[in-house]
């Protein structure tokens, strides 16, 4: 496919957006595309300029716009519907004025993450899952408002630092930030990581350079031990209320032999946003069990897609605590829920357990390091220098290499690059596949080439095998197997392979930007190189 270029107009910015494998197939993958290159952070739809009325309309497919088109970024702004509850003296007549219900965002309200219950009213941002209260951990941790009194003792021991530098002293406040800082944590996740504890810490003292602590160079030691116990003892708070994520954790809910406080612990560790979410408003486990057998049902029927997607949602949680608390096998979640090992379930569990999407990120990330990536292997010398030679050599010789085959092509190069086997991860078979050889597969993508066809036709079937079982078939082409793998791994809470802990590292890290600022000492040196 031959490459395009669009004009992006964005506000006051015009830029020019080259897209190597041309204009993508969805508009996902041209949101991600512009999104990354023009490094936009706000949520946002496409317009295309109408040469007929010269005119800008909404974008609603790509076969919209061809090469050299205009596109118009469009930002939009969240709904945001503040409550307040009524005073004794006051009744409910049912008419709300719009002036009551609806205000535009502050940072105020776009900051204030949790909900506390001392509060006179609660700001809720309305979205399409309404059930899913966390979100991805921010790139700059944003403070929630302090009481009242809180905010004016800060606030005056602010000016007073400034001018002398006198640190403030009054340890009752000390109470308010933490448990504010807490709630806060918990929109996010119910277990920081050092690295986010100690951007907490430096956002604080950012802010309240007051607050500093006297006993470190930093001024931050403090703070960081101070978060830190108080996320454990909010745990146990939560525990009392039996929320999920918290609730797995309790000794008494672990096995004999994990019963330690610090073994075994189940949180999130891949950057999974919902890891354990509870059940939906209403529902519990009978019920979510119900509707499992209607989906199973639903799932033999045709033209239903719909109806599967519903309750595919409607039983996440369900799905995640059996997942996360009974560790089930693999053939055991295909028989008890078939659907999720579909292509378009796969990614839709992914995208719900990380609120990122699967495969638009993954394919546009790829294609965008794929010249880099290219100029790498080639500059590689020595013995692995010739390996990347041999799998280049397709494109060397082929002049108009599919997509498809480049990504291959790459991928398959990135294996050997990083270190690690290429037939680790891809089982070649030819004419049929060894069922003896695809039981002892852990995790691996298999591509079996059919004698029978000719060598015009796509004679090569790539499936996924997990656990001596084939879960995935008929992908078409190594590059999705990957993506699709990937997946996998997070909608089974699969460890990585150890043979292959490279590869999947830059998979989530590098193309999909999931808990990309801690990297292993390979992975970081990989990074420098392919963006320097």
């Amino acid at each position: 496919m031959d490459p395009a270029v669009l004009r992006v107009i964005f506000g006051h910015r015009i830029e020019k957006l080259t897209l190597l494998s041309g204009i993508p197939d969805t508009i996902e993958e041209l949101n991600f595309a512009i999104k990354h290159q023009l490094n936009i952070t706000c949520v946002f739809s496409l317009q295309y300029l109408d040469p007929d009325f010269d005119d800008f309309f909404s974008l609603h497919s790509t076969t919209q716009i061809k090469h050299k088109a205009t596109v118009k970024v469009v930002t939009t702004e969240p709904v945001v519907l503040n409550l307040h509850p009524l005073s004794h003296n006051e009744s409910y007549d049912g008419s709300v004025t719009s002036e009551q219900s609806f205000s535009p965002p502050s940072t105020s309200s776009m900051a204030q993450d949790s909900l506390d219950s001392s509060d006179s009213s609660s700001t809720i941002i309305l979205s399409p899952n309404r059930n899913s209260q966390r979100k991805p951990w921010p790139m700059e941790f944003i403070l929630p408002e302090f009481s009242v009194e809180t905010e004016i003792i800060l606030d005056r021991a602010n000016e007073v630092y400034k001018k002398d530098g006198t640190l403030l002293r009054i340890p009752n406040i000390r109470s308010d930030i933490l448990d504010k800082l807490a709630q806060t944590i918990y929109t996010y996740t119910a277990y920081p990581s050092s690295l986010q504890v100690l951007s907490v810490a430096e956002a604080l003292i950012k802010t309240h350079p007051c607050l500093k602590d006297p006993g470190s160079s930093s001024g931050l030691s403090a703070w960081q031990t101070s978060i830190k116990y108080k996320m454990s003892n909010y745990r146990t708070k939560l525990r009392g209320f039996g929320i999920p994520d918290v609730t797995c954790n309790a000794l008494k809910h672990k096995c004999p032999d994990d019963r330690k406080s610090a073994k075994n612990v189940k949180k999130a560790r891949r950057a999974e946003v919902n890891y354990l979410p509870p059940y939906p408003a209403g529902e519990d486990e009978h019920s979510l069990e119900k509707t499992r057998e209607e989906l199973v049902s639903e799932l033999k029927k045709k033209n239903n897609q719909k109806i599967v997607n519903d309750k595919m949602s409607k039983t996440f949680a369900l799905r995640r605590h059996e997942v996360i608390n009974q560790c089930p096998s693999v053939r055991a979640m295909k028989d008890r829920w078939p659907a999720l090992f579909d292509c378009s379930q796969i990614s839709a569990e992914f995208q719900r357990i990380t609120t990122v999407p699967l495969e638009p990120r993954f394919m546009s990330s790829l294609d965008l390091h794929t010249p880099k990536l290219l100029k790498l292997f080639h500059a590689k010398g020595g013995a692995l220098g010739q390996r990347l030679k041999n799998i280049m050599e397709p494109l060397e010789v082929s002049m108009c290499s599919s997509v498809e085959r480049t990504r291959e092509v790459v991928l398959r190069c990135l294996v050997e690059y990083l270190g690690e086997h290429g037939d680790d991860l891809i089982k070649e078979f030819n004419g049929t596949e060894d069922s003896e050889e695809l039981e002892q597969l852990v995790v691996a993508i298999t591509v079996t080439t059919k004698a029978e066809h000719s060598p015009s036709d796509n004679s090569k079937e790539v499936g996924v095998v997990i656990e001596g079982m084939e879960v995935v078939t008929g992908l078409g082409d190594i590059a999705r197997a990957c993506c699709l793998l990937l997946g996998l791994t997070y909608a089974l809470n699969l460890d990585y392979p150890r043979q292959l802990k490279n590869t999947f590292e830059v998979f989530q890290k590098l193309f999909m930007e999931l808990d990309a600022s801690k990297l292993s000492k390979k992975v970081q040196s990989f990074k420098s190189k392919l963006l320097a």
